[in-house]
């Protein structure tokens, strides 16, 4: 009894020591950057172009098989939303198969197979591989189009298009790519119900019959199979599809307004005003600034932390949540800070996003937020590594997009090197509240006079036509 008294005795000493040995008046150093050990995708290239990645992951009976195709964008004009059809009419029928035959064959091996205009995608147990990939390339290599299939996707797509009219979201996205972009501009084109009553089987044929060519294609392969297997694999079902030469286009990147402008969209229903500050902004993929922008934009509105949803949430409760962006893109990048609100405090709203728009350029950054963003991005980063696609996913970027070759290897080391004085410099490249969009949908009649103060007032349907 002695001993143990003794023994705890001890034991409380011992800890009040250490407890009083810690200095809490500061941050403790942070750690050294986190190693992870990011494998690398096998890869081999197919004669017709075809360049494919095989990631091994042997821990389920499962493989699964992703097409991208790296195609530019395309100007849709008067039949704009046909892109859009093209995978769901290729996956509604082939030379072989009508969409009841290859909607059975695929339930019946428990499989899953989607086809996009720029990706495909199919998966299924190892043991159906070979199955599975039959009826892939048969929707890849061989759709039939059918006109019936046709109808009823143009018939979903005008009752699609018909709900979004009254969603506030969906307008303020097809206003805010107009006024960035102007309608003759695959970013800032929309279809229309009249743009898809337009659209023939031959506008997609055409499409499929130019773009679908192995050349310009990344196909990545991954879990339970070898990198032996899947070339066998690879040029069986894959080795006979034609190469061809597939169109370029070359569209110029948006420009920056000179002055901020308020773009204003009438919706009398509203009792929320859905509001994004848009501008576009020099940002390329392979940017040397591409990670320093993430850790900026998350800094101004990435979380629940960052300074927009502390403020307009937090301090002055005018919204759920207020979020901001930088995006990059292969035209022009983009950035976004947008929120919903409620119709009354509108104006106040918008003066509280450009407080914080401008605070950023004055040199506010602090260390405790660049630890906070740090952590968030390191934390993302490492979460995606979890999924074994990642690693297929990493490997296409860094070809299509022409990344350093260890850009993904590298980049928690890249993160981690980040100063607040390299943010605060780099800062007025990413954030210029003079030169803006101020897109808002809502009633407006209940803030317009109050918007003079943040640039030229103009209003636009929700089509994103100038009134």
């Amino acid at each position: 009894m002695k001993r143990t008294s003794l023994y705890l005795l001890l034991t409380f000493f011992m800890v009040q020591t250490a407890f009083a040995q810690v200095d809490r008046s500061s941050y403790p150093q942070p750690g050294p950057t986190p190693t992870i050990n990011i494998g690398k995708a096998e890869t081999f290239h197919l004669p017709n172009g075809l360049k494919v990645f095989v990631v091994e992951n042997h821990k389920l009976p499962r493989v699964s098989f992703s097409l991208v195709l790296d195609t530019d964008p395309v100007l849709e004009g008067h039949k704009a939303g046909f892109v859009d059809m093209v995978g769901e009419l290729m996956r509604s029928g082939t030379k072989n198969r009508n969409k009841d035959q290859l909607d059975e064959a695929i339930d019946q091996i428990g499989g899953t197979i989607r086809v996009g205009a720029h990706t495909a995608s199919a998966s299924s147990l190892k043991k159906y591989q070979e199955s599975l990939l039959d009826l892939f390339t048969d929707v890849l290599l061989n759709p039939s189009f059918p006109p019936d299939e046709l109808a009823k996707i143009k018939k979903q797509t005008i009752s699609s298009l018909a709900a979004e009219k009254d969603d506030p979201n969906s307008i303020s996205s097809i206003v805010s790519n107009a006024v960035m972009y102007g309608h003759h501009h695959p970013y800032g084109e929309t279809a229309t119900e009249e743009t898809v009553g337009e659209i023939e089987v031959a506008d997609i044929q055409s499409y499929y019959a130019a773009y679908f060519k192995p050349n310009v294609a990344y196909l990545a392969i991954v879990g339970d199979i070898t990198k032996k297997e899947a070339v066998k694999l690879v040029k069986q079902y894959f080795g006979h599809w034609q190469k061809g030469k597939v169109p370029t286009h070359q569209w110029p990147a948006a420009e920056i307004p000179e002055e901020s402008q308020v773009v204003l969209v009438d919706r009398p229903s509203s009792v929320q005003s859905v509001i994004n500050i848009t501008y576009p902004v020099d940002l390329a993929y392979n940017s040397p600034d591409r990670i320093a922008s993430s850790l900026l934009s998350y800094i101004l509105g990435g979380g629940g932390s960052s300074r927009l949803f502390m403020n307009l949430r937090e301090a002055k409760g005018y919204t759920y949540g207020a979020y901001s962006s930088i995006s990059p893109s292969k035209i022009s990048g983009e950035f976004s800070a947008n929120a919903n609100v409620r119709t009354a405090v509108t104006d106040s709203a918008v003066h509280e996003f450009f407080h914080e728009l401008k605070r950023m350029n004055e040199n506010t950054i602090t260390e405790e937020e660049v630890r906070n963003g740090k952590a968030f991005l390191t934390g993302s980063f490492g979460r995606s590594l979890e999924k074994p696609s990642t690693l297929a996913n990493f490997a296409i970027n860094t070809e299509i997009h022409k990344l350093p070759k260890n850009y993904y290897k590298n980049y928690l080391k890249n993160l981690d090197a980040i100063t607040a004085e390299q943010l605060k410099a780099l800062t007025p490249k990413f954030i210029k509240p003079e030169h803006a969009y101020v897109v808002i949908v809502g009633n407006v009649s209940e803030f317009k006079d109050k918007l003079v103060q943040y640039g030229e007032v103009k209003e636009y349907t929700p089509k994103g036509k100038l009134k």
